[in-house]
C-alpha cells in the first residue's frame, strides 16, 4: 500500500514538474502555434475582448499589460482558471489549447491591432465627468467618488473606445452583473431601486440610488422586481455629441498605475 502511495506521489511530481517546464517555456511559442491559437481565441475568448484583442465588454489585451501577470504561466493560469469574481470564466478547452492561446495573447500588440484613438478632448471631458455629467457621485477614480457605479481607475485600459462610448450612450447595453439594478417594493407600498449587495432566505441587502445601504426584512417587502434598466442615465439625451467625445477620450485616457 505505501507503494502505491509513493507511485502516486512520484507521478504527480512529474506531472506539476511538466506543467511547471512547459510554463517556462511554452512549446506552442512558434508561428504555427500562433495561427491555432489566433483561431481559437475568435471562438473561446473574442466575444468579450474583441476579435484582435483590443477590448469591449472583456480587459484590452493589446497593451501587454495584464491584472495577473504577463508571464507565460499567468497567462495560462487566467485562462485555464479564469479570474473569480469576476465574468472572466475558465475556458473550456484542453490544455494544449489554452497553451497555445497563451502564445497567440502574447504576439497581440500594435502589429496586431492599431490602438484606437479618442476623438475628443481629455481635459474637456474630465470637466464634464466631474461636473455636468455628475458622473464622480457613482464612479470612484482612485480614492475619490462614489461606489454606486464600476470603479473606473483603469477603464482606459480595460476598455476600448467604441465600447466606452457605447456605454455612456447606451448604458442597459452591457451591464455587469455586479452592478445589475432591482427594485424592491415594500408591504408599505414604497419603492426602492438600487444595487443587490446580498440576500438570504430572511433579508435582502442593497446600495440604493442615493448610494444608502439599505437591508429589508423579506416578510415586510411585497415583490422583487430584478435585472431593471441601468441606473446610469443614456448620456446621448444629457449631452451633446462633442461633450459625449470628450468624456470618452477622458474615460480612455485612464490607465491606472503604469
Amino acid at each position: 500500500m505505501r507503494t502505491l502511495r509513493w507511485m502516486c506521489l512520484a507521478v504527480t511530481l512529474v506531472a506539476v514538474a511538466s506543467s511547471q517546464e512547459m510554463a517556462r517555456t511554452n512549446s506552442f511559442d512558434h508561428s504555427e502555434g500562433v495561427a491555432q491559437g489566433r483561431a481559437l481565441f475568435q471562438i473561446h475568448c473574442s466575444y468579450c475582448h474583441g476579435a484582435n484583442g483590443e477590448g469591449g465588454r472583456g480587459a484590452d489585451l493589446t497593451t501587454g499589460r495584464y491584472r495577473r501577470g504577463g508571464s507565460d504561466a499567468n497567462l495560462y493560469s487566467t485562462v485555464r482558471n479564469g479570474i473569480p469574481g469576476t465574468e472572466m470564466p475558465a475556458v473550456r478547452a484542453t490544455d494544449d489549447e489554452v497553451w497555445k492561446m497563451v502564445a497567440f495573447v502574447k504576439r497581440l500588440g500594435p502589429t496586431e491591432a492599431p490602438v484606437e484613438r479618442a476623438a475628443g478632448d481629455a481635459s474637456a471631458g474630465k470637466l464634464i465627468f466631474e461636473g455636468k455629467g455628475k458622473c464622480v457621485s457613482c464612479h470612484a477614480i482612485g480614492a475619490d467618488g462614489g461606489s454606486l457605479g464600476p470603479e473606473l481607475t483603469d477603464v482606459g485600459r480595460r476598455r476600448s473606445v467604441s465600447y466606452l462610448a457605447e456605454s455612456l450612450a447606451k448604458p442597459d447595453a452591457d451591464v455587469s452583473i455586479a452592478y445589475r439594478s432591482l427594485e424592491i417594493v415594500t408591504t408599505a407600498g414604497e419603492t426602492i431601486s438600487g444595487i443587490r449587495l446580498n440576500e438570504d432566505d430572511i433579508s435582502i441587502q442593497l446600495r440604493d440610488s442615493a448610494g444608502n445601504l439599505r437591508s429589508f426584512l423579506k416578510s415586510n417587502v411585497r415583490e422583487v422586481r430584478r435585472d431593471r434598466p441601468s441606473l446610469m442615465p443614456a448620456y446621448a439625451t444629457v449631452l451633446s455629441k462633442t461633450e459625449m467625445e470628450n468624456v470618452v477620450a477622458y474615460l480612455s485616457s485612464l490607465r491606472g498605475a503604469q
